[in-house]
């Protein structure tokens, strides 16, 4: 006796007749019958009438696919657990995650190499998708991707953030700009100019670039700004903040990045955040890739 004869003899009470089995098993009708016939010879019971029109349980064959059911129950719960055993206890088998932030021109090079390194580190199927702000954290909630990768320390409920590193934060600005002259910016050069802000939800979900500039300068100007159309505000005078790595600054031909001068530099967390109770098993993995490349 085995766990396809006992599928297969559900399989025929539950459609009843050996095709209408056959077809939703994707097997053959002889398979179906062979099976049932070995076991009806081993157990030395009949557990089907054969009709014109199906098959008709035995008053055996109907106790007996009563326990029979349950013990394909216990198997498919079993294959399950051991399906999703990794995902519990261990590694997942794919991870899909999402870089929190406003659009950024070179995101695509930047997220596939991230999703590359993960996965040839990790050996699973990595996806790395742009959502920004509020739409990000959405998806999330919804179980649309298992972690949000932000720049800053998110606060939402349901959900958990682990710190994965830090990261200095810059200006971008046009190659024109006045302030692209200089090498290093001051927090008192950007007084005069508009700051972008991406989005009302990032300042009061998130420990926001922002909000630390804030802190250390409350004259700053900052304006919400709809990044699909940030180069206008770039040719109109205006600076964006950024993640201070050199090679974001290189992603477009018409912008530079500036680094502030060392008494006014900031820094800023990387972070993952995953749903409460939900902990990614592989945090530090992962953040110790991404801050290679972030």
């Amino acid at each position: 006796m085995n766990i396809k004869q006992l599928t297969y003899v559900a399989a025929v009470v539950q459609n009843g007749s050996l095709s209408a089995a056959a077809k939703n098993l994707y097997v053959t009708v002889q398979a179906v019958s062979k099976a049932i016939s070995d076991l009806e010879r081993e157990l030395g019971h009949d557990l089907f009438v054969r009709e014109n029109r199906g098959m008709q349980p035995t008053p055996f064959g109907r106790e007996f696919y009563g326990r029979a059911a349950d013990v394909v129950s216990c198997f498919d719960d079993l294959a399950e657990f051991a399906r999703s055993y990794d995902d519990r206890c261990g590694q997942p088998r794919a991870l899909r995650l999402a870089l929190n932030t406003p659009p950024f021109t070179g995101n695509e090079v930047v997220r596939h190499n991230s999703a590359a390194l993960i996965e040839s580190q990790l050996g699973i199927d990595v996806t790395i998708d742009l959502l920004a702000g509020e739409a990000g954290m959405e998806a999330l909630l919804k179980g649309e991707y298992d972690a949000l990768v932000t720049i800053g320390t998110v606060r939402h409920p349901g959900t958990e953030c682990h710190v994965i590193g830090t990261v200095p934060l810059g200006i971008m600005m046009s190659k024109d700009h006045p302030l692209a002259s200089h090498e290093m910016v001051s927090l008192a050069d950007l007084v005069p100019y508009p700051i972008a802000l991406s989005s009302l939800w990032l300042a009061a979900s998130n420990e926001t670039a922002s909000a630390i500039f804030r802190e250390r300068a409350y004259d700053l100007k900052f304006v919400e700004v709809d990044f699909s159309n940030i180069h206008q505000h770039f040719r109109e005078g205006g600076l964006s903040i950024a993640v201070g790595i050199s090679a974001f600054g290189k992603a477009n031909p018409l912008t530079t990045l500036r680094l502030l001068v060392p008494e006014d530099a900031v820094t800023t967390t990387i972070c993952l955040v995953g749903l409460e109770g939900k902990t990614l098993s592989v945090p530090s993995t992962i953040g110790n890739m991404l801050k290679t490349i972030l």
